[in-house]
Order: structure tokens, then C-alpha cells, then sequence
């Protein structure tokens, strides 16, 4: 793994420093809401975190309402191909695009 890149479960992030992140990246988020306190905490102010997925993922649906609750901004809402993403069972994606959301601290 790359310098500074951290896997792991989103829902515990205690191995990352308070505000160390510049960037966050989520394809496809499950089992964790991803604006979730641990993300939060680890994104330095300014910071980015971009969020792939689609309407269909539970943990996708309402993230524009609890963005801007939480403070972030939305710089940028597109849709790009769901080639090579796959659903929690593995199989594709069955839509041809998912949501890109990419929000500022």
C-alpha cells in the first residue's frame, strides 16, 4: 500500500490523526454511512472527499441533506460509468452510470 493511503473500516479510524487527511475516496460505500463521524474527524479542513455510488445503496440516499448539515460543501455532483463497480454480491452494477458526489470540509 502507498504512503498515506489507509484501508480500513470506515467506522473505525483511529489508526488515522485527528485532520490528516487531505483527500478521501468511497466507491460504493456499505455497511457504513460515509460522512460518519471517523471520516469527519480525519479530514483536514479544506479537505476533499469524493463518493461514488448509486441511489439503489442505502448509504448513498440523502447525502446533499447531511452534507450540508454536517458543514460540507458540495463543489461538484456528476454521473460516471459503473464499469468495474459491483454490487455487496459481486455482481455488476446493473445501472450503466453511478452518482459522483465530491464535497468540501
Amino acid at each position: 500500500m502507498a504512503e498515506g493511503v489507509y484501508p480500513g473500516n470506515a467506522n473505525d479510524l483511529s489508526n488515522i490523526a485527528t485532520g490528516s487527511q487531505n483527500k478521501i475516496i468511497m466507491d460504493n460505500p456499505f455497511g457504513y454511512y460515509p460522512l460518519n463521524d471517523e471520516v469527519l474527524r480525519v479530514l483536514n479542513n479544506g479537505g476533499t472527499i469524493i463518493i461514488r455510488g448509486n441511489q439503489t445503496n442505502k448509504y448513498m440516499k440523502n447525502l446533499e441533506i447531511i452534507a450540508k448539515e454536517k458543514g460540507l460543501q458540495l463543489v461538484n455532483k456528476r454521473q460516471i460509468s459503473s464499469a468495474g463497480y459491483a454490487q455487496s454480491s459481486g455482481e455488476p452494477i446493473k445501472s450503466k452510470t453511478i452518482d459522483e458526489y465530491i464535497f468540501k470540509k
